[in-house]
C-alpha cells in the first residue's frame, strides 16, 4: 500500500552550472521521455525529474523503498496490487514500498523529487500481463 501525505518540500537548488541541467533518465525507454537533475548519490539516490502531461509510465517496481514528492503539476499513482489510485499534486509526497508494482500517469506537466533508498537508480518493468 502507498503511503501519502501533505508537506511542503524542501527547495531545489537552482545552480546554474551543467551538473544541474535536465538530461534523458537512463534506464528508461526514450518513448517514455522523462528527465532528470541534481542527482544525489550518498547515502541514497536523490533527483528531481519532470513528465510531460499525458505520459504514463507502464507496470514497474524498485527492489527498495521509494519516496515522491510533487513540486508542480499532479500525478495519478495507481497500486497494482490494491486497485487503489493516489493523485498527487504540489506539495503532496507519497512513499512507495520496496517491490510494490504501480503505474505512474502525469495529468499535468510535472516535475517531483524522486528518492530511491539506493545508492543506484535500479527499476524493474513488469511488462507481463496482469
Amino acid at each position: 500500500m502507498i503511503s501519502s501525505t501533505s508537506s511542503v518540500s524542501s527547495s531545489v537548488s537552482k545552480a546554474t552550472s551543467t551538473a544541474d541541467q535536465y538530461t534523458p533518465i537512463p534506464h528508461f525507454p526514450a518513448c517514455l521521455g522523462g528527465e532528470w537533475k541534481n542527482i544525489i548519490k550518498t547515502p541514497y539516490l536523490k533527483t528531481t525529474m519532470k513528465f510531460r502531461a499525458g505520459t504514463s509510465l507502464p507496470p514497474h517496481h524498485f527492489p527498495t523503498m521509494s519516496r515522491i514528492t510533487v513540486l508542480s503539476g499532479s500525478m495519478q499513482i495507481d497500486d497494482l496490487q490494491t486497485s487503489q489510485a493516489y493523485i498527487l499534486s504540489q506539495s503532496e509526497d507519497c512513499v512507495i514500498p520496496a517491490l510494490l508494482v504501480h503505474e505512474i500517469q502525469f495529468l499535468e506537466n510535472v516535475e517531483f523529487e524522486f528518492e530511491l533508498n539506493s545508492k543506484d537508480m535500479i527499476i524493474y518493468w513488469d511488462f507481463e500481463e496482469r
